[in-house]
C-alpha cells in the first residue's frame, strides 16, 4: 500500500497511535486509487481538487434549503481560494456527473462508522 511508504505527518511512522487509526480507516488501496481519480478529475475540469470538493458538496450534494457548509483555512488565501471556488458556480454537468460516478465506485471503501471500523480491526 502507499500509506506504508509516507514517514512524516499524521499518517507517518511518528504518528502515534492517531496515526494507526488513520491508517487503519484510510490507508486502503482503493481510497488511494479514488485519490488519483479524483485528481484526474480536477484536472480536466481545470480545478483545484479542493474546488472541485467544494463546488460539489455545495451545488450537487443532498445538502438542501437551509443547510450549509462549513469551510476550514489555515490562512487567509485558503479561506480566499475557497471562497472564489464557491463563487464560481455549479460545475459543469459531465463534471458533476464524472464525480457522481466516482463516488459510485469508491463508498464501499470509505469508512463511515470509523472508530467502530477501526476497534472491528483491532478485535
Amino acid at each position: 500500500l502507499r500509506s506504508n511508504s509516507q514517514t512524516e505527518g499524521r499518517f507517518g511512522e511518528g504518528g502515534g497511535q492517531v496515526g494507526e487509526v488513520y491508517k487503519t480507516l484510510y490507508g486502503k488501496e482503493a481510497l488511494y486509487d479514488a485519490l488519483d481519480a479524483w485528481e484526474e478529475i480536477a484536472k480536466d475540469a481545470g480545478v483545484t481538487k479542493a474546488a472541485l470538493a467544494y463546488r460539489w458538496v455545495v451545488y450537487h450534494s443532498a445538502l438542501g434549503e437551509g443547510d450549509g457548509v462549513i469551510v476550514g483555512a489555515r490562512h487567509v488565501g485558503q479561506l480566499e481560494e475557497t471562497l472564489e471556488a464557491i463563487d464560481a458556480g455549479p460545475l459543469e454537468k459531465g463534471v458533476a456527473e464524472r464525480v457522481n460516478k466516482w463516488w459510485e465506485s469508491v463508498k464501499g471503501a470509505a469508512p463511515r462508522e470509523a472508530w467502530q471500523e477501526y476497534v472491528g480491526s483491532k478485535a
